[in-house]
């Protein structure tokens, strides 16, 4: 799931929702390369998350190569430019364009609907399992995707996919407002990855939260246990203007 495009503000003001297409994609990238900020999710997640998957399906089994293009076709749609505002027609590349960030992301939750009712053993289901859930939260529909983050978490995920269902969770949580869920799945991201790969994020985002709760003391501790913890954080800048704000009140 992967929507390369959507790129949102990662959270300047402590009560926005970052898209989880944003952070998707970012995070991605960081599974193929080298750890970096988070900044598209969606259609984004497909082009790095799912990588080492398609590439093992591609070699597998044809079936590998239609499931990974279904996804693909997932992530276009969902990324998509807009109609021009003027009228004029969108540029031929073969994919539906639409007026609306709603329509074209409901459009690809359709999509990915139907590669999962015809693809219920395709090595790359819980790829898309995931894809539908962060179009959901992009909808702002995160009561439907927190049973589906909850049935991944249960099941036998790799490391890279957990990460993801992991943090999903915590932001479907914050988006229904129910703060302290989300507390507890950020708080969880401490412990996967080895050596507390994700402590980092975990902090970062108890340090938000702790915001939202009208805890800048603690938010402002936690942001600089981050610093001391990992200086080299991806997450340095983000964290260094939250301070600079948090510092000032």
């Amino acid at each position: 799931m992967l929507k390369n495009k959507v790129i949102k503000k990662e959270l300047k003001q402590p009560d926005q929702f970052v898209s989880f297409w944003t952070r998707f994609s970012a995070q991605a990238g960081k599974y193929v390369s080298e750890r970096r900020k988070p900044l598209l999710i969606g259609i984004g997640v497909l082009a790095g998350v799912v990588t080492a998957t398609v590439i093992y399906a591609q070699i597998q089994e044809r079936a590998g190569i239609r499931s990974s293009e279904a996804l693909e076709r997932v992530v276009k749609i969902a990324t998509a430019e807009l109609l021009p505002a003027d009228g004029s027609p969108a540029k031929e590349d073969g994919l539906p364009h639409f007026k609306t960030d709603k329509e074209r992301l409901e459009a690809a939750l359709m999509d990915v609907d139907t590669f999962l009712s015809a693809n219920a053993h395709s090595p790359l289901r819980r790829e898309g399992q995931l894809e539908k859930a962060g179009l959901l939260l992009d909808l702002q529909r995160p009561d439907e995707a927190i049973p589906i983050y909850n049935d991944l978490l249960g099941s036998r995920l790799d490391g890279n996919l957990k990460f993801i269902a992991q943090e999903g969770l915590g932001y479907a949580y914050e988006a229904r407002g129910d703060l302290d869920q989300a507390l507890a799945a950020f708080t969880k991201l401490a412990g996967d990855g080895p050596k507390g790969f994700y402590t980092d994020r975990s902090l970062y985002h108890q340090a938000r939260i702790a915001e939202r709760k009208g805890n800048p003391a603690g938010a402002v501790k936690l942001y600089k246990e981050v610093l001391e913890k990992t200086p080299q954080t991806a997450l340095r800048d983000e964290i260094s203007n939250r301070l600079a704000v948090l510092e000032t009140k």
